[in-house]
């Protein structure tokens, strides 16, 4: 990894550890206010909503990296398959109801993957002000051991999310 990636690895988590510590806060405010009005238990209706002001902080990133942003995103979405898998695997780990609803366990999963993602995507966007990418696969100007351990580090991960769930199963 370079410096760029270096830079583009802290810019994509700091985007999505402020995404991560809004929906935290929105998370816990309903949460307390379930407790005084309701049953107090974690509001699982808010898990959708918890990943949204993320958004905001990563569009940033969207709009200025532009060089290899569109392998970036699509390495990034699929950064999130693994991490959900492992995050269905802990779950039952950790003791998910019978009824399969989600926990309280589960929200704190999601905002892994929120920062699992961001910082994927930052660090593979490339530098500011790049020009655009012309493939979706392929990080142009990139070297062929790049894109090995881009993708080979995606499949190591699909692997152990696999091995994960199959263990917890």
């Amino acid at each position: 990894m370079n410096e760029t990636d270096l830079a583009g690895a802290r810019d994509g988590f700091r985007a999505g550890a402020a995404g991560a510590a809004i929906g935290t806060g929105i998370a816990l405010a309903a949460w307390a206010l379930s407790a005084l009005i309701g049953d107090g238990a974690f509001p699982a209706y808010l898990l959708g909503p918890l990943l949204m002001p993320a958004s905001s902080f990563v569009a940033p990133l969207w709009r200025e990296r532009r060089g290899h942003r569109r392998p970036a995103t699509l390495v990034a979405l699929a950064a999130c398959l693994p991490v959900m898998t492992a995050a269905f695997a802990v779950g039952d780990l950790l003791g998910e109801s019978l009824d399969r609803e989600p926990t309280d366990w589960t929200g704190v999963l999601y905002l892994v993957m929120l920062l699992v993602s961001s910082t994927v995507f930052g660090a593979l966007a490339g530098p500011l002000g790049a020009e655009p990418g012309r493939s979706w696969l392929r990080f142009t100007g990139r070297s062929r051991r790049y894109h090995l351990t881009v993708y080979g580090s995606l499949a190591a991960a699909f692997v152990l999310a696999a091995g994960l769930a199959a263990a917890a199963g």
